[in-house]
């Protein structure tokens, strides 16, 4: 058998991960099937194996831009405005939060991303050290191990918030608010300074930049699809 050109092997694999990622923000990852993509494509089961295993690898890939999409515009947020990392990592988690209120498609995807094995397992990685380098100063004794295992505690509450959508009992300012103090907590920040979070990120218009972050990740797969 003739290999495939390893250009042509790209160009096929960014085809179905865009496929896969516009029908998870259309219907769902629980209602998306490999069967569903591949039909829609017009392509094999074989051709979607050759390059994901299962719609779960997938979602790896689109969880690694995603979360890199949500660090940089969390960036420009804060930039000129101050540098401290702590506050940075307030305004990233709300405006996670508020990307998944936009929509029970993107909260299914959410969900799923921090559920499953593979993608839980990839978020931490990312986080852990992104979390000792924002949080040593609080907890100075801890290794890299230790943060792993409150990564995985404050992955935990964040899944938690996620799932439960806002409500009249339970407004977005209390949702983020609650996180922001629960998180904190574990990493012994002090209570003046998760006040300061807390405070900080209303300055923000965050359901405006929600859409915009979300236009941003449709932009970037309609220029690589097909």
């Amino acid at each position: 058998m003739a290999k495939i050109p390893k250009e042509q092997s790209e160009e096929m694999k960014r085809r179905i991960l865009n496929a896969a990622a516009k029908s998870f923000l259309e219907k769902g990852f629980t209602n998306t099937t490999v069967r569903s993509i591949t039909t829609k494509m017009e392509i094999s089961i074989g051709t979607f194996n050759s390059h994901f295993r299962t719609k779960e690898d997938v979602l790896c890939e689109l969880v690694a831009f995603v979360l890199d999409q949500q660090f940089s515009t969390s960036e420009r947020l804060i930039a000129g405005k101050t540098d401290d990392k702590l506050l940075l990592y307030a305004v990233e988690t709300v405006l996670q939060l508020h990307i998944v209120e936009m929509d029970e498609n993107l909260r299914d995807l959410y969900s799923a991303a921090y559920s499953m094995p593979k993608t839980s397992a990839l978020i931490q990685q990312k986080a852990t050290g992104k979390m000792e380098y924002i949080f040593r100063e609080y907890l100075p004794g801890l290794e890299t191990k230790d943060f792993y295992i409150l990564e995985i505690a404050t992955g935990g509450i964040m899944r938690g918030f996620m799932t439960v959508p806002c409500s009249i009992w339970f407004t977005m300012e209390q949702k983020t608010e609650a996180f922001l103090k629960n998180a904190f907590r574990l990493y012994d920040v002090p209570p003046e300074k998760i006040r300061e979070a807390v405070d900080f990120v209303k300055q923000f218009d965050f359901d405006r930049i929600a859409k915009e972050t979300l236009s941003g990740i449709l932009q970037y797969l309609d220029a690589d699809g097909e």
